[in-house]
């Protein structure tokens, strides 16, 4: 997600840490009415739309909350909050930021802490008439907000002659420099791309490419991460280098940027968030063996080549957000299976094998996840576990030692399967999508979904190739469904 851990050096902060999440409101029930979903208990009654980024303050010792939601608790939050650990706490001041207006209330994707306040994406004043601008990205003291120099925008408003504030899916912090990830196309007015760098006085940017795929003309970053003192950008990139297609990362050695190894066959479409973990940069979101990839949907890089995780991901399912907690790796998005053991939504890896976190089926995706006075919290669109209503936020109070476990595993282990391929152009796709099959015994439909599992277009008994109208659709990542004889293959797109 985000390098919400400032003790780390460098780690992802999320967002659709990444790629804008637009949830359906929820149900839910409050603190005081707290229901123990088996393993998890809900924590607050969240009216909106879902959460996006959980950050532990490990030097306030406050966990703070962002996403799409009006209140908490009866607390007015918009889209942000902070919990105690007993009551949560408004964030709102005069300057009434962060309220839902004609942005579509995409949300606060991504928080972090920068030296003595806690910074916030998508952060913007209410007004065109404020002076001076929060654009972006601001800054939380305790009592209000205050801008970051000219903020991070993604584009310029001709009809009020102002600056639009950029959608930040990722932070991540190394020393004093703050690095900033997502849709943007300007760092205090000076034009740039996907990426801006914080110094604690002004902003700076970085000559990432243009891109060069014909009809795209952004870069969407999802996640940055330091490793090795270089600077890795993942997302959408839509781009080539030196005459070759990379696959949507790509890595800053302070003078060029260039392609991360070898065997991201088919690219990585959405890559969500990514962590360094036990000296290695992981990287987590949509992706699969069967595309090519050494991993499905969560993979590592040593710096010389790309190391499987035990398998990673069954079949079809997405990693949204990684947090590393006294040498493990917690994981959560929309998924049933990891590493051949069952597991729902939210999994550990300590470096050699995979383990769930209790028992418990959420019936939508978790798309944060952080450990705050070593408990586990995990938030998303979800709206029960088990059956019982939790809105949004939830926090583990079951006994982890009835965890299941993978077999002892290699993460050197790397492979590739031969498999049925799935086509999908343009992507980014912004009017027409083209779907095409090959190499499967009989296509039954094609499915759609988005990240949360939501059925949003099908077909039966389709051709092999199937064109799909998205104009109308929601910007945001999708992932397809081939169903036939032979099983499923998935594969993710982004609605521009």
């Amino acid at each position: 997600m985000v390098n919400r851990r400032p003790s780390l050096p460098c780690l992802y902060l999320k967002t659709m840490k990444k790629v804008a999440f637009y949830l359906v409101v929820l149900l839910g029930f409050t603190d005081s009415m707290q229901i123990h979903a088996q393993d998890w208990e809900g924590v607050g009654y969240f009216q909106g739309n879902g959460i996006l980024e959980i950050f532990p303050d490990t030097i306030a010792n406050k966990l703070y909350v962002g996403g799409v939601f009006q209140s908490v608790d009866d607390v007015d939050s918009r889209n942000i909050i902070c919990f105690n650990g007993s009551t949560f706490e408004q964030m709102t001041d005069s300057s009434n930021v962060n309220v839902c207006w004609n942005l579509g209330c995409r949300g606060v994707a991504s928080i972090i802490r920068y030296q003595d306040k806690i910074i916030a994406s998508l952060v913007r004043s209410t007004t065109y008439e404020a002076n001076p601008q929060i654009i972006g990205v601001g800054a939380w003291d305790g009592t209000g907000w205050y801008p970051l120099d000219g903020g991070l925008a993604d584009t310029y408003n001709d009809f009020v002659s102002q600056f639009r504030p950029a959608s930040i899916y990722d932070f991540c912090l190394t020393g004093d420099t703050l690095y900033a990830a997502g849709f943007i196309t300007h760092v205090d007015s000076i034009p740039a791309l996907a990426l801006g760098a914080w110094d604690g006085a002004q902003w700076h940017s970085f000559n990432v490419p243009e891109p060069t795929i014909p009809g795209v003309d952004f870069m969407l970053a999802n996640s940055v991460a330091k490793y090795k003192g270089k600077i890795y950008l993942g997302g959408n990139l839509g781009l080539t280098l030196n005459g070759e297609y990379i696959n949507d990362l790509i890595v800053y050695d302070g003078l060029l940027w260039e392609k991360v190894g070898d065997g991201l066959v088919d690219g990585l479409t959405n890559l969500h968030d990514m962590e360094v973990f036990q000296d290695k940069l992981y990287i987590a979101g949509y992706f699969t063996q069967a595309d090519g990839n050494p991993g499905n949907s969560i993979m590592s890089w040593d710096g010389e080549q790309w190391n499987d995780l035990g398998g990673g991901v069954c079949g079809y399912g997405i990693i949204d957000d990684l947090f590393v907690h006294k040498d493990k790796l917690y994981v959560a998005g929309l998924f049933d299976c990891i590493g051949g053991i069952e597991a729902h939504n939210v999994a550990v890896w300590d470096g050699t094998k995979w383990c769930s976190v209790g028992h418990s089926i959420f019936n939508r995706a978790a798309s944060a996840i952080a450990v705050w006075n070593d408990t586990i919290y995990a938030g998303g669109g979800f709206y029960e576990i088990d059956g019982q209503p939790v809105t949004y936020l939830a926090r583990f109070v079951g006994d982890l030692s009835t965890s299941v476990c993978s077999e002892v595993v290699s993460a050197l282990e790397s492979t590739t399967s031969a498999a049925p391929y799935l086509n999908l152009y343009p992507n980014p796709a912004g009017n027409m999508l083209t779907i095409t099959c090959s190499g499967m015994d009989r296509l039954l439909r094609y499915e759609v979904v988005d990240l949360l599992g939501r059925l949003q277009w099908s077909c039966v008994d389709c051709n092999d190739r199937q064109e799909v109208l998205v104009s109308n659709w929601s910007a945001g990542s999708y992932v397809v469904r081939a169903v036939g004889d032979s099983g499923i293959i998935t594969k993710g797109f982004t609605k521009q």
